[in-house]
């Protein structure tokens, strides 16, 4: 299999951090943008293939227990608008205060305000005792023992962090399909994760719509983005057609 001789553009930009912030010093207002044809695109979550509108409430609600958020700017972002501005980095979702933690013993044991109820990505990721409490509620449950209240929570929190810096990193996007099983992974739109699947003139023509889709919810341009990801999904199929799903199945969700 031919190796990627060249990055497409949209690619790099997922994968090289704070670009997305580099190039959109200030964040584009995309809450006029229609998320109908992004949301029906197809991601694999858990081994189970779904719409990524179902993935991106679902993700949100595991992060915020909410299924909107409200930044601290006053800006209310939904599940599909959040996780695009999230991957492309368009403003620093690790200094926002959207992590739940509602126990108040963690709490205490991580030295947050008691009365606050949401932490910042940055701001719990520095609270050394909760990787020490998740850690010990691992090897508890490795052997069968049971949990307190405090490692439960703490578990529930450290996955939230590890949910977090994957939508961040972008590993989370499994969006490019497997050619062969349904049983395999699908990957991210990464070079080398997409390089174990397909080459490069294989890949491009849905590379061609992924950069397009992007670069259209960066710029906030409502017709371009719906028509690019409706595309993207088609291009998808084509690539893979007996494990993408049908139309019919993406919208029964």
């Amino acid at each position: 299999m031919r190796p990627f001789s060249c990055v497409p553009a949209l690619i790099v930009l997922l994968l090289t951090a704070g670009l997305g912030r580099a190039q959109q010093p200030v964040t584009p207002d995309t809450r006029s943008l229609d998320f109908k044809e992004f949301g029906l695109l197809a991601i694999q979550d858990n081994g189970r293939r779904k719409p990524i509108d179902t993935f991106a409430r679902q993700t949100l609600i595991q992060l915020t227990g909410r299924s909107s958020y409200t930044d601290k700017a006053g800006r209310r972002w939904t599940p599909n608008d959040f996780l695009l501005s999230a991957v492309l980095e368009t403003r620093d979702w690790k200094e926002e205060p959207m992590v739940l933690v509602s126990f108040g013993e963690l709490k205490e044991q991580l030295g947050l305000e008691k009365t606050q109820r949401r932490f910042s990505f940055a701001q719990l990721s520095e609270a050394a005792t909760l990787p020490q409490i998740a850690n010990e509620a691992h090897e508890r449950k490795r052997a069968e023992k049971p949990l307190d209240r405090l490692q439960q929570e703490a578990l529930s929190v450290n996955d939230r962090l590890v949910l977090f810096a994957r939508v961040i990193d972008g590993s989370a996007l499994l969006i490019v399909p497997s050619p062969r099983k349904e049983t395999d992974p699908w990957a991210p739109p990464a070079p080398s994760a997409i390089a174990s699947y397909y080459n490069e003139s294989q890949f491009a023509p849905a590379g061609v719509s992924l950069q397009e889709m992007m670069t259209s919810y960066s710029e906030a341009n409502s017709f371009k983005f719906s028509r690019s990801a409706h595309l993207l999904r088609e291009k998808f199929r084509a690539l893979s057609p007996s494990i993408y799903p049908t139309e019919s199945n993406l919208r029964l969700e």
